[in-house]
């Protein structure tokens, strides 16, 4: 994909080792990063070309990973890159001291800032990448497979900046769409999402991805579908699920069993419901089932202790309610004397 341009603003003019790079850089980062500077500074002192997909070759690995490590040294200050679309040109620096690095108010260096939203991809450039890159043509075709179906360019694009803009690399993307088509996801708006989430907990590797994927199946993906969601979950759910299992450290089984009783509550689900049925078995000390219906029964008692029942009176000492209907003087009337005179007149009638 890459064309580099190497030089050396190095004062060394020989290949030593120095023990400020061994001390200070080489243990705090994977093993193949030290190796590609290595491999690389001693083919710039021979004055031999080097490019991004040799490299590869050479420790079998993607392009996007060989990028990765010398983005780590750019990090590191070993190196200053300067990159356009089809070239890098990398420049070796002195190897100083962490402690004799400068850093801005008491804070360690940070790289620039990734760009937040995905960059749009002419189609001649994506046909550039995929001319000029064997593992952007493998990604492309993978997806295809994974996706059923030829992809448009705006797919491309789509695809591409998983790799350009979210710097995962090829393998874990290849990986991803995998993991998709298995899970029946073929929505590349939701893979889109997935990588965006993968990127942020930094998966760079396959064990990693496997790992994470792990987790969410065993215990996100039963508690959304016990909650009648089939979707990824967003990072405001995590946040929550996160915060039950992790930092309250909740069983799984205790979590379904909120899950369960909010679905049988109410027509509509919702994360923010049963976490305030957790905060409450939190705030009790659930631990366990059997816990539940202890905590429900001191609920139950509390309740009746705040709200309890108004007293009933006879109905002789009940007034009515003074309105405009009743509101005035009730007729005092003698109903024996209608009585009498109704005997008096079916009398007359039978005996004449």
């Amino acid at each position: 994909m890459f064309d580099i341009k190497m030089n050396n603003a190095n004062n060394c003019s020989g290949m030593v080792l120095s023990f400020t790079f061994i001390d200070e850089y080489m243990t705090d980062c994977l093993p193949v990063y030290p190796l590609i500077y290595i491999w690389s500074y001693r083919r710039l002192l021979d004055g031999q070309a080097v490019t991004i997909q040799e490299i590869g070759e050479r420790f079998e690995l993607t392009e996007g990973d060989v990028i990765k490590a010398w983005r780590h040294w750019e990090k590191e200050g070993l190196v200053a890159i300067a990159s356009d679309k089809k070239s890098m040109e990398i420049t070796f620096l002195p190897i100083l001291s962490k402690a004799a690095l400068p850093q801005k108010d008491g804070e360690a260096k940070e790289s620039p800032a990734p760009q937040e939203s995905r960059p749009q991809y002419t189609a001649q450039e994506l046909a550039c990448y995929r001319t000029d890159s064997r593992d952007v043509e493998s990604l492309f075709s993978h997806a295809e497979r994974a996706l059923g179906k030829l992809l448009s360019y705006n797919d491309m694009s789509v695809i591409f900046g998983f790799y350009d803009w979210l710097r995962l690399p090829i393998d874990i993307i290849e990986y991803l769409f995998t993991y998709c088509e298995e899970n029946e996801h073929r929505s590349l708006r939701y893979i889109e999402k997935c990588a965006i989430d993968w990127a942020d907990n930094d998966i760079t590797s396959i064990e990693q991805a496997q790992l994470y994927v792990q987790n969410f199946d065993r215990d996100y993906k039963k508690i959304m579908r016990h909650l009648g969601m089939s979707r990824y979950p967003t990072p405001s759910n995590k946040k929550y699920m996160n915060k039950w299992l992790r930092e309250w450290g909740l069983s799984l089984e205790i979590v379904i069993a909120a899950c369960d009783r909010c679905a049988d509550r109410t027509e509509k689900p919702s994360f923010k419901y049963v976490d305030r049925i957790l905060d409450d078995w939190h705030e009790k000390g659930v631990k366990e089932l059997q816990d539940i219906a202890a905590a429900d029964e001191e609920y139950h008692e509390a309740k009746k202790i705040l709200r309890p029942l108004p007293s009933v009176g006879t109905r002789a000492n009940v007034k009515p309610k003074q309105n405009r209907f009743v509101n005035f003087n009730q007729r005092d009337v003698d109903y024996s004397q209608y009585e009498k005179l109704e005997r008096v007149y079916l009398d007359n009638i039978y005996n004449g």
